[in-house]
């Protein structure tokens, strides 16, 4: 079997003291003009690079679509609409490396669970490889509507496994912030504080300011607000609500604040704004004793696990999910095995004597 040729895709590469964005198309790299910290201007660049190498086939025989033809125009053409790009080209590009050489006609159930099993094999869990087939779908579906193809082939997707709710005890949640704080990552100790108290994915943490802002979240602290997207940022299924901050985390924002004097950006190392806290975030937590299944979104599990301990009615069930901003099915179908007073009328009714009041 022929090896796939992987489509156009973003590489840092090294450039003398600095490291840069290209774009590896085969053997052949195109220079971006981009540093690591500019991923939106790389990504860009790629977009314009797809746009003018792209020929879009015109048979709408099945067998004639290659699967690599697919992948390519849904790059050009969605993932630049899509909020999370840098993740879905990294997605397409797993993809490719099975599915690029076979056609449309060969995505079948079939292909489908040979692709799970060549994934699997290497180590990567079965929610991942849940979410690359629905990219392929979701790639294959908009191409054969923007064809007007009626053809449509078959799927079939691994289950879904239980979601992965680990969450932090108050103690472990102490320790981990004094371990970020004993290294110096003080930046990762402000995410943890902020994702405790608020819920918010790091992501959304990552990008927040101390001004009001067009393209991330900021904090108003005059007025003790949190807003959790920008003025012009469109909105996805991932909801960012705008919250009143919580009365623990204000203090500690107006600290911050005032010893970051004319920087902008809450999380910042020395000033300059972060791309990514990966490796800062594995060290503080291996110095805090903790698993490698405490990563980032544990800390907005954690702030669901605490808060829905902590009610005491429906009523307050909806204003966390509405905090949280997620739908009160999903905080109950994932969290309400901590606190089940969500079904206190229901056993008050199974228990009530027949016409006691």
């Amino acid at each position: 079997m022929p090896r796939a040729k992987l489509p156009p895709r973003l590489k840092l590469r090294k450039d003398g003291n600095k490291s840069v964005w290209v774009i590896k198309d085969g053997t052949r790299d195109t220079r971006t003009g981009c540093v690591d910290a500019d991923i939106g201007g790389a990504e860009k660049r790629l977009q314009e690079y797809l746009t003018a190498k792209y020929n879009p086939p015109v048979s709408d025989d099945p067998r004639d679509i290659t699967c690599a033809d697919i992948l390519n125009y849904y790059a050009q053409n969605k993932v630049p609409q899509i909020a999370n790009r840098r993740n879905e080209v990294y997605v397409i590009a797993n993809l490719a490396t099975f599915w690029g050489f076979l056609t449309l006609h060969d995505v079948d159930k079939s292909n489908c669970r040979a692709y799970a099993a060549q994934r699997l094999s290497k180590g990567v869990t079965g929610g991942t490889v849940r979410r690359e087939l629905e990219t392929l779908r979701a790639a294959v579906n908009y191409y054969l509507e923007a064809k007007k193809i009626a053809y449509r082939p078959s799927f079939e997707l691994p289950e879904k496994g239980d979601p992965r709710t680990r969450w932090l005890s108050r103690k472990e949640a102490a320790g981990f912030i004094r371990a970020a704080r004993r290294r110096g990552n003080s930046h990762i100790a402000r995410i943890i504080l902020i994702g405790l108290y608020t819920g918010t994915r790091v992501g959304a943490i990552r990008k927040m300011k101390w001004v009001a802002s067009i393209d991330s979240g900021y904090f108003d602290l005059e007025n003790g607000i949190m807003y959790r997207k920008g003025h012009q940022e469109r909105s996805t299924k991932k909801r960012r609500p705008t919250v009143h901050i919580p009365t623990r985390l204000l203090p500690h924002l107006r600290r911050w604040r005032a010893m970051d004097q004319s920087c902008i950006h809450v999380i910042h190392r020395d000033g300059t704004a972060l791309q990514s806290v990966r490796k800062a975030w594995a060290n503080s937590r291996k110095d805090a004793e903790l698993g490698q299944e405490v990563v980032p979104h544990s800390l907005r599990h954690t702030a669901a696990s605490w808060g829905i301990q902590n009610v005491r009615t429906t009523q307050e069930l909806q204003a966390l999910a509405n905090f949280l901003g997620m739908s009160l099915k999903m905080l109950l179908e994932v969290y309400g095995h901590l606190n089940p007073v969500h079904q206190q009328s229901a056993s008050d009714a199974i228990s009530r004597r027949p016409g006691a009041p």
